[in-house]
């Protein structure tokens, strides 16, 4: 199957926790698709790689960070996404969200409970949304497979009217899933995510979102 649709159904099934690989890992640049660049590191002590996406698109930062705050849109360019339930919500920054996907028949669906906090970066101004594997008392019972993150983020850096997205990840899927393929449909991950983020900054539902 094409792993550029499987790289988009298994990045967005786990959740991340707010560790900041950017300052941790050696990135090497792999290849550049669309205007984005995505490069790889080594995990220590790990089994699974880290991928980077990097691009700049033609929006200010709130409006990137309404298409990744949204709930009630995200069937409509998330891949395989079939349930995506708001679970608690503390402010507009610190949400709990359950989720889950359907996979093809070779694999258990996924499903994830994760919580998002979005912050701001003193000095710089970028925002950080991080994502994390969480419990929720209202979290239904998995659907096949609940996966983890292991770390990933959202970096946001405003540039007038136009916007720095870069977003970090390193997955573990759980289940029965081989190590190698997890890494090799990793690679396209980053520009799945971000071109469909990207396509979405047209929608007149997409407004522009307060920063932290």
């Amino acid at each position: 199957m094409p792993a550029r649709l499987f790289a988009l159904l298994i990045g967005l099934l786990w959740t991340a926790t707010p560790t900041a690989l950017a300052s941790e890992l050696s990135w090497k640049e792999i290849y550049t698709s669309d205007g984005v660049t995505v490069s790889k590191a080594s995990v220590p002590n790990s089994k699974f790689v880290a991928f980077k996406g990097d691009t700049v698109m033609d929006a200010p930062a709130g409006k990137v960070l309404h298409v990744l705050l949204d709930n009630t849109h995200r069937l409509e360019w998330v891949g395989r996404l079939y349930e995506s339930t708001t679970l608690s919500r503390t402010s507009d920054f610190d949400y709990v969200v359950y989720q889950a996907f359907a996979l093809p028949a070779i694999f258990s669906d996924r499903d994830y409970v994760y919580r998002g906090v979005a912050t701001r970066e003193a000095g710089t101004g970028a925002v950080i949304l991080s994502l994390a594997s969480t419990e929720h008392p209202e979290a239904p019972e998995t659907v096949g497979v609940r996966a983890e993150l292991v770390n990933s983020r959202y970096r946001l850096t405003p540039q007038g009217e136009k916007t720095r997205v870069e977003v970090e990840i390193v997955t573990d899927p759980k289940g029965a899933m081989p190590i190698w393929l997890v890494n090799l449909i990793q690679r396209s991950w980053p520009l799945d995510t971000l071109t469909g983020i990207r396509g979405m900054l047209d929608q007149p539902w997409v407004q522009e979102h307060p920063l932290p």
